[in-house]
């Protein structure tokens, strides 16, 4: 009926609502890596110009006498890691935004703009759309939209196997023009006229039908009908219970991101002042230059984790932001 159509309907709207979420959450992904890359191959540079810096000091300690070739092969060695490297990110760089291209409906690479604010996207994202409680999501109203008409399938499938009466009526009119008649006149001839002649007529006609077998089409319909129901309300179980999960997980990772790039920043400063003491060390000749090798790597490293830790931290406030919002 009308009221099956319009909840039907209602169900096709909740579907582009939570379709417009996942597709906000992916742009906002793509763009968060974006700004992650760039920065990462940022860091990659700057590693490269240390791994060459520190070259160019061991081989100068090479002519002078005070080094030797192992300590420049170690070095070349560095560099060229550092060079694979910031290759590597670089390619992550252009894949990152062919995904945002993706994402867009566009071909080709996408990038932001060098003024862009990855602050922006939340209250961008507030703007687009309200926070509501995990029950009220869309996906959540769209699988108990689901669940009534699957109910409501099975009452129809239910009232099947009630009694029915048809009730017809017809109602017609009809209308006659016969011959012609003498009206008077010289040597009996007359004028000729029009006889008409019409009636009604009305019919009423109702059948009662009493359904007793038809094979069992009915009850197999039943069947499949109360299946439906019970799958339906299986799935709205579990879209609910995602859907909380999903809300306490993103609620958390926000707190747990943080604390990782605490620690990230902590391990950064450590392995920076390493990396300065180390090096006035093998200036001194106290260390290898092996140990110098060591704690440039491990710099350029801690730099690399703590750019990812604090890009995750904006991409959990994102999540976060839309794991229990409704984007109309």
């Amino acid at each position: 009926g009308i009221g099956t159509a319009d909840l039907a309907v209602e169900v096709a709207k909740l579907s582009l609502e939570d379709r417009r979420r996942f597709t906000l959450v992916a742009v906002a992904d793509a763009v968060v890596s974006i700004v992650t890359t760039e920065r990462l191959s940022e860091v990659n540079r700057v590693g490269l110009r240390s791994a060459l810096e520190l070259l160019e000091l061991t081989r100068r300690r090479e002519r002078l006498g005070t080094g030797t070739k192992l300590d420049v092969v170690r070095a070349e060695q560095d560099v060229a890691l550092a060079r694979a490297t910031l290759v590597s990110g670089d390619e992550s760089l252009r894949r990152s935004r062919e995904a945002l291209g993706a994402a867009l409906g566009l071909k080709g690479e996408v990038g932001v703009p060098q003024e862009f604010s990855l602050n922006g996207i939340a209250t961008e994202l507030g703007s687009q759309c309200s926070q509501t409680r995990t029950d009220q999501r869309a996906d959540v109203r769209a699988a108990r939209a689901e669940l009534e008409l699957a109910e409501r399938g099975l009452t129809d499938a239910k009232l099947a196997f009630a009694p029915y009466a048809e009730v017809s009526s017809t109602l017609g009119a009809e209308t006659y023009f016969g011959g012609t008649a003498p009206v008077g006149g010289v040597g009996g001839v007359g004028d000729a006229g029009d006889a008409t002649r019409s009636g009604w007529s009305w019919s009423i006609r109702a059948v009662l039908t009493v359904p007793i077998w038809d094979g069992g089409a009915r009850y197999g319909d039943l069947r499949i009908n109360r299946a439906a129901v019970e799958q339906q309300r299986a799935r709205l179980g579990a879209v609910e219970r995602s859907a909380e999960l999903e809300s306490t997980q993103a609620v958390r990772s926000v707190e747990v991101a943080e604390q990782a790039r605490a620690v990230a920043e902590q391990s950064r400063d450590l392995a920076r002042e390493t990396a300065r003491l180390t090096q006035v060390a093998y200036e001194a000749g106290t260390v290898t230059s092996f140990d110098l090798v060591e704690s440039s790597r491990r710099q350029r490293q801690a730099e690399i984790d703590l750019a990812v830790r604090e890009f995750e931290v904006v991409k959990a406030k994102i999540s976060a932001l839309l794991a229990s919002a409704s984007c109309k």
